[in-house]
């Protein structure tokens, strides 16, 4: 949904150059037809929002996420190695992360263009750049991600910080993502979808 000005009529969407504003209206109002995450596909970073359970040793950091498309994983080296080089995009990209602090900084690149930064035709380009933020707050982990794409945002796009419960329950595997209602679309429409 796109209001007056031209940027999207939900809170905190990312701001893009209006040369694109166009191409953010389609992409929404034809959702159903252009979201991948509808298809069943890897949400993408940082629209995947923060994992549901962490697992660290001294080499890297697991990110297990039980999401609407299938169980996810990533794995995050805090050993201070580089980027890989030659890997070829992904929904999920290559990320190296690193401690300031209390706080574990996570910095994804090398995502294909087929996710969106959110829901609403918030798409990206091949240069995306997205840093995680970490911090433990006594029983809670604050998460905060800042997508960085200049080729199409007017700024960096900061998400709303979420507060996550430290917890003992177990992953279940998820169910398995169906395209059940693309035979049922009559004009594909916009969609609301479960995030």
């Amino acid at each position: 949904m796109i209001a007056g000005g031209g940027q999207a009529a939900v809170p905190n969407f990312p701001k893009y150059k209006p040369e694109f504003l166009a191409k953010v209206k389609d992409l929404s109002d034809r959702q159903v037809k252009t979201d991948t995450l509808l298809q069943c596909q890897a949400p993408g970073v940082p629209r995947i929002g923060p994992p549901a359970k962490i697992v660290q040793n001294a080499r890297e950091v697991v990110f297990l996420y039980d999401d609407v498309n299938g169980s996810f994983f990533r794995i995050v080296p805090i050993d201070g190695r580089p980027h890989h080089k030659g890997l070829p995009p992904s929904y999920l990209g290559d990320a190296i992360g690193r401690w300031e602090s209390d706080t574990l900084v996570v910095e994804t690149v090398n995502f294909n263009e087929e996710t969106w930064l959110t829901d609403n035709g918030a798409f990206h380009t091949k240069d995306l750049k997205v840093i995680e933020r970490l911090c433990r707050r006594a029983d809670s982990i604050e998460y905060q991600a800042t997508a960085y794409d200049s080729a199409v945002l007017v700024e960096p796009w900061v998400t709303q910080p979420r507060m996550l419960r430290l917890t003992d329950r177990e992953l279940e595997e998820s169910a398995r993502c169906e395209d059940r209602d693309i035979e049922h679309i009559v004009d594909g429409s916009h969609h609301d979808n479960p995030r």
